[in-house]
């Protein structure tokens, strides 16, 4: 009877140590995905702020500067 307890008892801590690696493999997943994403999300502002910068920067005869050269009447 004590060896069927053991057997059991044995069991259940395999099973236990299983789901608790299945648990941290999938938190260290989910880490790593945010983080992932927040690089991402931080690469986009940068490029949001450069461009901002750039339109904001540019004045008002620059751009007709760029837009007379760029088109013509004839165009």
């Amino acid at each position: 009877m004590i060896k069927i307890y053991f057997i059991v008892a044995m069991g259940a801590i395999v099973i236990g140590a299983y789901f608790y690696g299945a648990n941290i493999s999938d938190s260290k997943c989910r880490a790593k995905q945010m983080q992932n994403n927040l690089n991402e999300i931080q690469t986009i502002e940068q490029h949001k702020k450069e461009i901002h910068d750039k339109v904001y920067k540019t004045g008002t005869d620059d751009i007709r500067r760029i837009l007379h050269d760029k088109y013509t009447i004839a165009d």
